[in-house]
């Protein structure tokens, strides 16, 4: 492997939005999905006109009756989608890991998504669609879980519109190292088809391959440059790269997306973002190969203007069925600066969850914005960033003056971490390393029993959390904690009056997270009558939240929740 062989890479979104999909429009620009596991709404759906600027339009799953929840656990659900547009209609077919694979279709982006249709007779994760000239829709994908298949990319022919395989499942690669291949994509290049697929697993041995053949079906030809894509071996920022998939497959320049994680500068490197998207051009050979063999790519561990770093979109993990989280979102500044327009809303029928603005809640009524909240939210789909992404990295978060906050309000119920229960949090995706995500409690009596606060979430098993525990004799006792699978060490503990107002804090860097309260006393009867006093509970370091130690494939969520009895109010959720 050429070690040396090192490009930069333009990250086109920030935060865990693994497993990227690209597809052209007809009318010019590109779209692109993502896998959203467990989260809800899932499968964010991207714009671009140029390939390098992305705003978030929607989620194609946002409404409960596409999304079956039953027995999920940590890094379930929604798996690694494939996004193609054929004769009008965009198709998007994709893994519920719980039930089997899927597609949903539109002919309009921004108007919503079709019900699931269920794909019979497909085993395996990772399903694929690829349209061949005469017409013929045909499916690839992994081997299935059952034990009886051996390992590799299987294909057949399939009626997309009804979810019906056509044809024997036939087995057409088996990869160049048996291990793990998946993600595949079956292109039509001058006449040639070309089958490429993820493989190595999917932390530091993940690669992406290539082959070729005159027929769908095979026999193909291995590249012999591949891994055409892979960092493995390196000690790069940015590692785990591979889950290709390419637009302008036909040109002599193709532009492909890919995703990797970055790793801060520890030993051994840990990383706790998530894996997210990249994308990047490349050049055909006269041979018929892509110019790539062996080929890294590299990112700085923080922002370098190619993505926004600050999107705020309010996801939960799991259906809100029983409507605890009230998200009442400001309107936003300089939205007039968007890469993508911000969708209409509309009266909830299968609307678009996508952005907006304005003290609006995705399926209500716009509210006066003064002081009721939106209402319940099934998929809590309120998004804080409607700038240019490269005005949000020059600018920082929604313009120079910063970030702005939300207030959010959470009927607390007798659960914990678990998903068992329902959404244990309600939170935005962390996008890079230096941040800080604070949330304030202006009256602490609201929680009857149990404790509320903020957190760095990974899954049900792996968290931190900065939190107050129901008053007694007028006192909260305010904790920071991590919780390492089955062992939960509390880091600091301080005791505040249940009469101030407590602003909860975590700061991230590259190692981890500075936890801390800021207790505002107000004895002559203003807020701001004395100085506030900060409380210093400790740090907890990052590499419990990262892949090595939590395991899974998303990454962490910043949020707030509340768990016990009452409902508690978070103002000035403020992610910056």
């Amino acid at each position: 492997m050429t070690l040396f062989n090192v490009t930069q890479a333009r990250r086109i979104a920030s935060g865990f939005f693994p497993d990227p999909t690209i597809c052209e429009k007809p009318e010019g620009g590109y779209l692109m999905v993502n896998s959203s596991f467990e989260f809800f709404p899932g499968l964010p759906v991207w714009e671009s006109e140029d390939g390098e600027h992305w705003g978030l339009i929607g989620y194609a799953m946002d409404r409960p009756e596409q999304f079956s929840y039953d027995s999920m656990g940590n890094s379930q659900g929604i798996y690694a989608p494939t996004l193609r547009w054929h004769d009008g209609t965009y198709y998007l077919i994709v893994t519920n890991v719980n039930r089997g694979n899927m597609i949903l279709t539109t002919r309009d982006p921004h108007a919503g998504w079709s019900d699931p249709i269920w794909v019979d007779g497909w085993p395996g994760i990772d399903p694929s669609l690829f349209f061949d000239d005469d017409g013929t829709a045909y499916i690839c994908g992994n081997e299935g879980s059952s034990g009886e298949e051996k390992p590799g990319i299987y294909l057949a022919a399939i009626d997309p519109d009804r979810g019906r395989v056509l044809t024997e499942r036939v087995h057409i690669c088996g990869g160049i190292t048996g291990s793990n291949p998946e993600g595949p994509h079956l292109y039509k290049r001058r006449g040639m088809y070309y089958l490429m697929w993820a493989e190595g697993g999917t932390e530091s041995g993940h690669m992406e391959n290539i082959a070729r053949s005159s027929a769908p079906f095979g026999p193909y030809e291995m590249y012999p440059g591949n891994p055409m894509l892979t960092n493995r071996s390196t000690h790069l920022t940015l590692q785990a790269i591979g889950h290709c998939d390419c637009a302008h497959i036909e040109d002599d320049r193709t532009l492909m997306v890919f995703h990797g994680t970055r790793n801060n500068d520890e030993y051994p490197a840990q990383g706790w973002i998530g894996r997210e998207p990249y994308a990047v051009w490349f050049e055909w050979g006269e041979d018929g190969w892509p110019h790539l063999s062996d080929q890294s790519y590299d990112t700085p561990l923080e922002g370098d203007g190619s993505a926004a770093e600050r999107n705020v979109s309010w996801i939960t993990p799991g259906i809100d069925a029983d409507h605890r989280y009230w998200v009442m979102a400001p309107p936003h500044r300089h939205h007039e600066e968007a890469d993508v327009a911000l969708p209409p809303q509309d009266d909830g029928a299968g609307a678009p969850n996508g952005p907006v603005e304005g003290g609006q809640e995705s399926h209500l009524a716009q509210s006066d914005g003064a002081t009721a909240p939106n209402g319940p939210v099934a998929g809590p789909q309120v998004d804080q960033t409607a700038q240019s992404d490269d005005a949000a990295a020059s600018d920082g978060p929604d313009g120079p003056e910063g970030p702005l906050p939300a207030t959010i309000t959470v009927d607390a119920i007798e659960q914990d971490f678990s998903l068992q229960a329902g959404p244990p949090l309600i939170g935005t995706r962390q996008t890079c390393f230096t941040c800080c995500f604070t949330a304030t409690v202006a009256d602490t009596g609201q929680l009857a029993m149990g404790e509320a606060g903020i957190a760095a979430y990974a899954n049900a098993d792996h968290y931190i959390t900065v939190a107050f525990r129901a008053a007694e004799h007028g006192v909260c006792q305010v904790e920071a904690s991590v919780h390492n699978a089955d062992l939960v060490s509390v880091v600091g503990r301080v005791q505040a009056l249940a009469a101030h107002p407590l602003t909860l804090v975590l700061e991230g860097d590259a190692c981890g997270y500075a936890c801390s309260l800021i207790e505002h006393p107000f004895p002559d009867g203003g807020f701001e009558a004395n100085e506030p006093v900060v409380h210093d509970l400790g740090r907890i370091p990052g590499k419990v939240l990262s892949f090595s130690n939590a395991g899974g494939f998303t990454g962490t969520l910043l949020g707030v929740y509340a768990h016990g009895a009452g409902a508690v109010t978070f103002t000035d959720v403020t992610y910056a």
